[in-house]
């Protein structure tokens, strides 16, 4: 297996650096759309640039590792523009981004507003602000007297103050006691958690049912969400409580990014009424779990449990109850429609790919059987894996990143000045011809290595989607050309148990059912805070008699 595709069985622990939290900000627009055997094709791009800059500072300021910043040229991008941008970005941000790549090259400079922002789309550039220079990009964005964390205002009223919202000493603090929970080792005791939830739902389809597969995956994604982190089950009273909350603060999300916005949540309008109720009723929940579990012993397995008996290694301090409520929120909430989305496009692209979805079944059939499918299964279902990792590819779960910066900085060549906004996105940079042969193609091919026994000129395919051939070595890709879970000391924490879970749910899935578009529909990107299906996915299921 390839390097990116090794990172689904990585140990988290060993990557502390390596990591980033890339659940970024809330997100409006009409999507980028797909048709039956691939999206839309991305324009060719010009020449990648390559990232440079001085070494990141301390604190804010017009220095950065010593050195002055002295004028520079610009990068370029649309001029006289702006609320034209702004708008575009509104409703319409998959296209706008990719045509601002191809238009103006892998670093564009662009005004959402009154407010100046970076679009980074480099690999190189990536890694700098993801993991090199982290200190001068920090998360968030920044609009004219705005305080600098508030771009993730929203999400902090909903998560308060867990790994997700948190920055600073609190947040190194909070992942170096936390961390330890998502060893591998640990998640493997979870396994047979998602193979058994993934069969209950599957058990309650009838051969050719009509079905929302987005919203069984929800279903059943928070049902394991709920099981691992609170060791309830999938109709207990916190999951209704939980899909209200959701619901109701989506809104509030999407406002993010408004002008404004800060000033809405204390307006009583219905709708900031009903989020707010909402999350008064998960809180109070919450609370009472937690005040039951510490009277009764926390002594079992689930990740609440672990939250309640964890200790710091260096200072040797527990989690107080605000801690452990704001980090279970924030492992429960982020961690389940990631991977319900995730699947939902999997499927999807499965409907439509015939060659690809012949070859996870043949995968299945030879290593399962008839049984469910095991962690221990996982290093023999390759394909089974990589067609996961082709759908995060073409639909990452998140789709963009807000960074901020807190001091002048030289990036590719180019003067950022400090509180400066910068985007960086998934969804163009996992689509770059520069970097993915035929980039709008279903190819889980590519994530595959050679063979032991195939020939040296043996390196090609057939793409899933058509006559295209891809490269089955990915050692040259540079690494930030893929990072649907971010990078640096944010990177998701909770990446290996979505992965897992995954293809844990996919083989499961898979062994059973064969999942048939719903004819005449068509399914498009709905870029919220997650990159969610637009009016779901429905298909008719066929059973399968391998």
């Amino acid at each position: 297996m390839t390097s990116s595709q090794a990172r689904a069985v990585d140990d988290p622990a060993e990557s502390t650096d390596e990591a980033e939290n890339a659940g970024d900000a809330g997100h409006t627009g009409k999507a980028h759309s797909t048709n039956a055997d691939s999206a839309n094709r991305a324009e060719s791009a010009g020449g990648a640039g390559s990232a440079s800059g001085a070494q990141p500072a301390d604190a804010p300021g017009g220095a950065v590792g010593g050195a002055a910043i002295r004028p520079g040229p610009h990068p370029p991008g649309p001029s006289g523009q702006s609320l034209r941008t702004a708008y575009s970005f509104l409703t319409n941000p998959l296209d706008l981004l990719i045509r601002l790549r191809h238009e103006h090259g892998p670093i564009v400079r662009g005004s959402l507003g009154r407010g100046t922002v970076y679009l980074v789309n480099d690999p190189a550039a990536v890694q700098e602000i993801l993991v090199s220079s982290q200190r001068v990009f920090a998360k968030g964005f920044r609009r004219k007297r705005m305080p600098l964390d508030e771009g993730i205002q929203p999400l902090a009223l909903l998560l308060g103050s867990g790994l997700l919202t948190s920055s600073g000493e609190l947040h190194r603090a909070r992942r170096r006691l936390i961390q330890p929970l998502f060893h591998r080792q640990r998640i493997a005791t979870y396994g047979g958690t998602f193979a058994r939830l993934a069969e209950e739902t599957i058990s309650g389809w009838s051969d050719g049912q009509r079905l929302n597969i987005h919203e069984e995956m929800t279903e059943l994604t928070l049902g394991i969400v709920t099981r691992t982190v609170f060791d309830l089950p999938m109709n207990s009273d916190l999951v209704l409580t939980i899909r209200r909350a959701i619901a109701a603060n989506m809104g509030v999300s999407r406002r993010a990014i408004l002008p404004g916005s800060r000033y809405l949540e204390k307006i009583p309008l219905p709708t900031t009424l009903r989020a707010r109720n909402s999350r008064a009723d998960l809180d109070r929940l919450i609370r009472e779990i937690i005040a039951d579990r510490r009277r009764e012993g926390a002594d079992g397995n689930d990740l609440l449990s672990l939250l309640l008996t964890t200790r710091d290694a260096e200072t040797g301090a527990p989690l107080d109850d605000d801690a452990v409520r704001d980090e279970a929120l924030t492992i429960l909430l982020a961690g389940h429609e990631t991977t319900a989305n995730a699947l939902s496009w999997a499927f999807h692209l499965l409907g439509n790919a015939p060659q690809a979805r012949e070859a996870l079944h043949a995968e299945l059939d030879e290593v399962l059987g008839d049984r469910l499918p095991t962690l221990d299964d996982l290093p023999r279902l390759p394909y089974t894996r990589a067609v996961f990792t082709e759908s995060i590819r073409l639909y990452p779960p998140v789709w963009i990143m807000f960074r901020r910066t807190v001091a002048d900085h030289s990036l590719g060549g180019y003067d950022i000045p400090a509180g400066s906004t910068v985007l960086v996105s998934q969804w163009v940079m996992h689509r770059d011809p520069d970097y993915w042969p035929d980039p709008d193609g279903f190819v889980p091919q590519r994530w595959l290595e050679p063979s032991p026994t195939s020939s040296p000129t043996d390196e090609t395919q057939p793409s899933a989607t058509g006559p295209a051939s891809e490269p089955r070595s990915t050692a040259t890709r540079p690494k930030y050309a893929f990072f649907p879970f971010g990078g640096g000391s944010r990177q998701c924490i909770g990446n290996t148990f979505a992965e897992l879970e995954a293809a844990i749910v996919l083989a499961t899935v898979c062994r059973r059912w064969h999942l048939e578009p719903t004819p005449g529909h068509s399914v498009t990107p709905l870029p919220r805070v997650t990159l969610r299906p637009r009016s779901g996915v429905p298909v008719i299921a066929h059973r399968r008699n391998p």
